[in-house]
């Protein structure tokens, strides 16, 4: 059973950033002015070519005992460079942001107080709430539905959190930390490690990180790194048979069903439909998702 976490326990918000110059400022500051003690945050910058790296040496500048910068001369990629801030990480709770993401006042007190209610607490998330760069679209919830339990199961099945709302215990995680043979989708990967051993998920009532929506964002296009999707899944079924009904679950929704949504809000009926039909061969219970759907686009 995990050790209790101290009366105020440390934590690091891990950061990264890769040419981000537009954003980075508001997202070291939104981190560094949590009305949190005890905490460092560690922004690892993968080797940008625009003026992020001065803009980071700034912040150290006005805050050098809050924040901790990690300006690599090359570019790793982004599962790599997470790991060289994640190595660098001293607190016994860990947060997860972007560079282009924005936290809001109260998160860190608000999960750190999560997490002081148990020692088997490992892992907690909150809402975000998406906006648009371009104002294109209002601002709206990330997640649908915010879920609690234990052990990686619903987090292989529905992944209820934004990244930017999770929060980690340090002891929870891995030795190999993220998983360097997923370059791009690899965080979702380390939130089921560190749930595969049966330990505590939550999360905190309220919206507490804003996610940005640009034209460079990684997740963009919802068909880039299905390939990356599935090798996730299959190591997934592979280190954690006893979830396997979970994994299977997940492969018929990412590689078939979310897909088919994606197709949908864009006009593309015909291959929603494959797409949607691919997903019920596997598994039924999409069936009353998919009937609304259709209901809501025609």
């Amino acid at each position: 059973m995990p050790l209790p976490l101290p009366s105020e326990p440390k934590v690091s918000i891990h950061i990264i950033s890769y040419n981000q110059e537009a954003y980075v400022a508001e997202a070291i500051a939104s981190a560094v002015e949590q009305d949190y003690d005890n905490l460092e945050a560690v922004v690892s910058d993968d080797g940008s070519t625009d003026g992020t790296p001065e803009i980071i040496r700034q912040f150290a500048q006005r805050y050098p005992r809050r924040l901790v910068p990690l300006l690599n001369s090359v570019n790793r990629g982004i599962t790599r460079n997470s790991n060289t801030g994640l190595a660098a990480c001293t607190g016994d709770l860990i947060a997860f942001m972007g560079g282009d993401d924005v936290l809001l006042p109260g998160k860190i007190a608000a999960q750190v107080a999560w997490f002081q209610e148990g020692a088997d607490r490992v892992l907690c998330g909150h809402q975000v709430e998406v906006f648009y760069d371009d104002s294109s679209r209002p601002p709206h919830p990330l997640s649908r539905h915010l879920l609690a339990g234990r052990g990686a199961n619903d987090m292989i099945r529905h992944q209820p959190f934004g990244a930017t709302s999770v929060m980690v215990r340090a002891d929870a995680l891995p030795p190999w930390r993220f998983r360097e043979e997923l370059p791009v989708v690899s965080d979702t990967m380390l939130w089921i490690d560190v749930l595969a051993g049966g330990g505590e998920f939550g999360f905190v009532n309220g919206t507490y990180a804003r996610y940005r929506k640009h034209k460079a964002n990684v997740t963009s296009d919802p068909f880039r790194g299905l390939d990356e999707v599935r090798r996730a899944l299959h190591l997934a079924g592979c280190d954690y048979p006893s979830y396997a009904d979970a994994v299977r679950y997940a492969e018929v929704r990412r590689l078939s069903y979310d897909p088919g949504v994606a197709l949908l809000a864009n006009g593309q009926k015909k291959e929603a439909r494959q797409a949607f039909l691919a997903a019920l061969r596997h598994e039924p219970a999409f069936l009353k998702a998919w009937v609304r759907l259709i209901q809501t686009y025609g």
